[in-house]
């Protein structure tokens, strides 16, 4: 290993590190893929050189603490930190300090987002590693128009479907779709550009282009790419002059033959403070939406989970595991790795590890033994949750769905948003907007407001009722008599 080499390694590590500090969106907005983080071992100091003087000027005001403790806790001693502007020729391309992959948490099914910053558009996309491809995505009946779309986006030249908008509930496997076709597109095409986004990290950049005078370069940048994808698009909701430049710059490369794919929790036209003209440019192509796997696709997402965890687990104890999860690649990925932790903790001391780990009942049983019985799924409509609810607290549902604060209203409204999340494809946004709320924070907070509840399940009077009853009833009660409408 040349020395060069070495003094490189450093700094990444040193830049991982800072990273875990700030935290990922800190990173991103701060420290770009330009920034270089470069160690000079004899005289102790480290340089961190950046895109321009207004990004050097912040993170010497704001960073300079975290930037020489992390590089502290890297080499052993303290250093001097130099901070410097190196702004290349759009034609080279260097080394970021961090790639979007490693500033990633790592996951390995459908559904998990990166929160790395907005890559510089590369001809060398071939070279980078995307955390999911299309080849890994578990295809069902509630995904497979939405991953044959991608399939023909990333692979077809003659009408791919652009734009392609892909839409549904958290955890359902959005995100992996999105970079998967940007995987596959670059693995066929290797000397095109392919830029992979947050709306939040996209909105990030434009502020700081419109800052530091640098607007004419950013539009250079996503302009010329030959596919953009753009994760949680709807972060731009109420953002007018963001849109207005997103807009601009979505006709110009969808003109000049560039693939667009947008992702989303809420279907465009159910995106509040969405401009029209960018909703129109939304539903021009192809709206797919992802939809909560059924019985036979939890299944199977169990026991490709399973394996690549290095995990045997047998059909039966599968299929119980598939009863209890709530349909989102999250809740398996957490029970998986719940049994996976017990497994270590119930394994006797062996001087070599089997090459897989079996799971049996003893293990599920215990996972599973302070939790509530599951609940068939079928499909289920608000408006029935409503009704449901509406006609046990005796409530009309202008009253449900507003903003009274008694607290039996209250509590009614926070019930039909635990059982709409539950029970339905719905995701908080959606909810949201059927409660004509014009974001989901009221939502989010009803639903914590709920499971705390649960925790404590105090006995409780609801008025019109002959006898206190603990929260987990209720919602038993409710969620039985709305599957059985």
């Amino acid at each position: 290993m040349t020395t060069a080499t070495s003094t490189t390694n450093i700094g990444t590590r040193i830049a991982h590190r800072l990273a875990k500090s700030l935290g990922p969106k800190r990173f991103a907005m701060w420290f770009d893929q330009s920034a270089r983080f470069e160690v000079d071992p004899h005289a102790h100091a480290l340089r961190v050189t950046v895109a321009n003087k207004f990004l050097a000027d912040g993170i010497g005001r704001q960073f300079k603490p975290q930037v020489c403790q992390a590089a502290k806790e890297e080499l052993g001693h303290d250093v001097s930190l130099d901070l410097g502007v190196n702004t290349p020729s759009p034609r080279v391309q260097q080394s970021p300090a961090l790639a979007p992959e490693d500033q990633t948490p790592a996951s390995t099914a459908l559904g998990s987002k990166g929160s790395s910053p907005l890559p510089r558009p590369s001809t060398r996309t071939a070279t980078q590693r995307w955390r999911h491809s299309l080849d890994e995505f578990v295809v069902g009946s509630s995904n497979e128009l939405a991953f044959a779309a991608a399939v023909r986006l990333a692979e077809h030249d003659a009408d791919p479907g652009s734009p392609l908008f892909i839409h549904g509930g958290c955890g359902l496997g959005k995100t992996h779709l999105l970079q998967g076709i940007c995987q596959r597109f670059s693995e066929r095409q290797p000397d095109r550009r392919v830029l992979y986004a947050t709306g939040e990290q996209f909105t990030n950049d434009f502020i700081t282009a419109v800052r530091t005078n640098t607007l004419n370069a950013f539009r250079r940048k996503i302009r010329r790419l030959d596919l953009l994808a753009v994760d949680d698009v709807h972060f731009l909701a109420n953002k007018e002059k963001t849109q207005q430049e997103f807009l601009h710059c979505f006709n110009e490369i969808e003109l000049c033959g560039a693939r667009v794919v947008l992702v989303s929790d809420s279907h465009p036209k159910l995106i509040k403070q969405f401009s029209d003209a960018l909703t129109s440019r939304c539903v021009r192509g192809m709206v797919v939406r992802i939809d909560t796997p059924d019985e036979d696709t939890r299944l199977r997402l169990v026991e490709a989970l399973a394996e690549r965890r290095g995990l045997a687990i047998p059909q039966a104890v599968a299929q119980t595991i598939t009863d209890r999860c709530d349909g989102s690649v999250r809740d398996i990925e957490g029970m998986l790795n719940k049994l996976q932790a017990l497994s270590m903790i119930c394994r006797p001391p062996s001087r070599s590890l089997p090459a897989a780990t079996v799971i049996g009942h003893g293990l599920v049983d215990r996972l599973f033994r302070d939790q509530p019985n599951p609940t068939p799924r079928k499909p289920v409509r608000y408006d029935a949750i409503l009704d449901t609810v509406c006609g046990f607290f005796a409530l009309p549902p202008v009253q449900v769905t507003g903003r009274i604060r008694r607290s039996h209203v209250v509590l009614a409204r926070s019930i039909l948003i635990h059982l709409a999340y539950e029970l339905t494809p719905m995701s908080y946004p959606e909810i949201a907007t059927v409660m004509g709320r014009p974001n989901h924070s009221t939502i989010v907070t009803a639903a914590q407001r709920i499971k705390k509840q649960l925790q404590a399940n105090k006995p409780i009077l609801i008025p019109g009722q002959p006898a206190e009853v603990t929260l987990s009833q209720l919602l038993d009660k409710l969620r039985r008599e709305v599957l059985s409408v």
